[in-house]
Formats: C-alpha cells, sequence, structure tokens
C-alpha cells in the first residue's frame, strides 16, 4: 500500500513540475515574440501595439507543451501497469541462447 502512495504522490509531482514549466514556457515565449515585435516593427512615438496576439501565441504553445508532455506521462503511466513497454518484452535479448 505504501509503494502505491508514492507512485501516486510522484505523479502528481510530475504533473506540477510539468504545470509549472508551461506556464514559464508560456511567459517566455509571449515576452520573447513582443520583445522582438517592438525591436523589429515598432517605431518611437507610434502607440505600443496589442499585446492579445502575443498573449494568445504565448497560451497556446503553453497548453501545446502541457499537453504534449501529460499525454507522455500517461503513457508512461500505462505502460507501468500493463508490464509491457512499447511492445517488446522485458527481457533482455542479447543473452538468449537460440
Amino acid at each position: 500500500m505504501r509503494v502505491e502512495g508514492d507512485i501516486l504522490t510522484k505523479r502528481w509531482g510530475d504533473v506540477l513540475i510539468t504545470t509549472i514549466e508551461s506556464l514559464i514556457l508560456m511567459w517566455f515565449t509571449y515576452a520573447f515574440l513582443y520583445q522582438n515585435y517592438l525591436l523589429y516593427r515598432w517605431h518611437r512615438g507610434l502607440p505600443l501595439p496589442s499585446k492579445a496576439p502575443f498573449i494568445l501565441v504565448g497560451v497556446a504553445s503553453g497548453l501545446v507543451f502541457f499537453v504534449f508532455k501529460i499525454d507522455k506521462l500517461i503513457k508512461s503511466s500505462q505502460e507501468g501497469i500493463s508490464g509491457v513497454a512499447d511492445g517488446r518484452s522485458g527481457e533482455d535479448s542479447c543473452n538468449n541462447k537460440t
């Protein structure tokens, strides 16, 4: 029973880490795109452009990363349950004497 609790705690920890990583990626993507737009397209004296498109791209990139990582996490947890990873058995094939 203790092993299941440790595995569950580790998985929730992985979800928390993935969430934090995706939030950081969202912010960096937004900041990078907006700063580069201002650097190369915006000129002094003009009103600042809207941040909305850059925020949407940042959120979209963070969500794509989050979905990708959570899908990987779910697949790895299902492999642990079934005992067979991507169609191969857990045996070492180099020691077979056939």
